[in-house]
């Protein structure tokens, strides 16, 4: 299942109307994630550990970009509300170079330590994705001038979005190296920017957004759980037809 083909099931799912607007949207920015305790399990080594304080960073400028796009449906009668599908695709890298704090039992042994992550885990990130595909329910606020359509110039918009991540893990963990793309379970949004026209049906966007994701990805012979609270900054167009 590919992330356009999600997409275009979910607005195929969305209700009809003469009287409606459709705006597709698309953008760029960048993420932060914040730090987190990451449990690691692998039964067959006798292993399992909290590991905390494992920071990230998000390379979000940097092949594969984070991006993201969306379809929006507003119905004419009630033009404050809408629905909408959404992809993002975020990136996850931790910071292996960096101390950590060991709890638990490691390969058979107590532990309680802190040691540099990649004494265990050697490679941990999300490089093609921490991949949202999300519905989400949209506030909106038109105001200022309106354009020949008879449509606002500006809108005040907020979104709630929740659905399925598909995360691209790659790892590496006591030297043993894994790459998928997997099922990562729920993750959800929630966003707030600007959006204002600067070219007949054509405008600019601006946004803050906020997700969570716990992704529990497989390794061999276990798994590995990231708790991922991001911030993101996109900039954008969006296309009113």
């Amino acid at each position: 299942m590919t992330v356009a083909a999600t997409l275009v099931a979910c607005v195929v799912g969305l209700p009809s109307s003469a009287h409606a607007d459709w705006i597709a949207s698309a953008y760029l920015g960048h993420a932060w994630t914040r730090s987190s305790t990451v449990t690691l399990a692998l039964p067959d080594r006798q292993t399992a550990v909290e590991i905390g304080g494992v920071e990230y960073r998000g390379e979000s400028f940097q092949s594969p970009q984070y991006y993201g796009y969306r379809v929006t449906w507003i119905p004419d009668a009630h033009r404050w509300i809408g629905i909408e599908a959404e992809v993002i695709h975020a990136k996850v890298y931790a910071q292996t170079d960096r101390l950590v704090h060991f709890r638990g039992t490691l390969d058979g042994a107590d532990i309680d330590a802190t040691v540099p992550l990649s004494s265990v885990v050697q490679r941990l990130a999300m490089s093609h994705g921490l991949n949202f595909i999300l519905a989400n329910v949209v506030l909106r606020r038109e105001l200022g001038p309106v354009d020949a359509a008879g449509t606002p110039r500006f809108a005040i918009v907020a979104r709630l979005g929740v659905g399925p991540t598909v995360p691209h893990a790659e790892t590496t963990v006591e030297n043993t190296n894994r790459d998928q793309y997997e099922s990562g379970g729920l993750g959800a949004q929630v966003a707030g920017g600007v959006e204002g026209t600067v070219w007949k049906r054509l405008a600019v966007l601006a946004e803050y957004k906020f997700t969570t994701a716990t992704p529990e990805l497989e390794l061999d012979g276990g798994t590995i759980t990231v708790p991922s609270r991001s911030h993101h900054l996109v900039g954008g167009l969006a296309y009113r037809f």
